[in-house]
């Protein structure tokens, strides 16, 4: 089961990057980073299913962490900021994203330090 565990926060980790990708299409033209930034929001709901999994199965696995809790609160809020900023349009939905994402990579970096502790 851990082995599960260790495998979905890494999946979840490589869909966040894949996502991020969005933010590159300012700087490159590269066909692949193109590509991978147009999947944006299915790379982000990707990385949200993911990582509500690997919570419910580190809440089973009685290895739940606050970090993680924390994380996982962050990642959906992104998705979530994102999502209604598609719908919505309002500007400040849009900067509350973007806000969201560097938060969220700093709080999968101390979750995944502190659970090498």
């Amino acid at each position: 089961m851990y082995e599960l565990l260790v495998a979905l926060g890494i999946l979840t980790f490589i869909f966040f990057l894949l996502a991020s990708t969005n933010a590159l299409t300012a700087y490159s033209k590269h066909s692949a980073v193109l590509w991978i930034a147009s999947k944006h929001k299915i790379f982000g709901m990707l990385a949200s299913i993911t990582a509500i999994t690997h919570m419910i199965i580190a809440i089973i696995n009685d290895s739940f962490r606050l970090t993680g809790l924390l994380t996982v609160i962050a990642l959906v809020l992104t998705g979530l900021f994102g999502m209604l900023f598609y719908k919505l349009k309002k500007k400040s939905l849009y900067i509350a994203h973007r806000v969201m994402g560097p938060i969220t990579l700093v709080l999968i970096i101390i979750h995944v330090v502190t659970n090498l502790i």
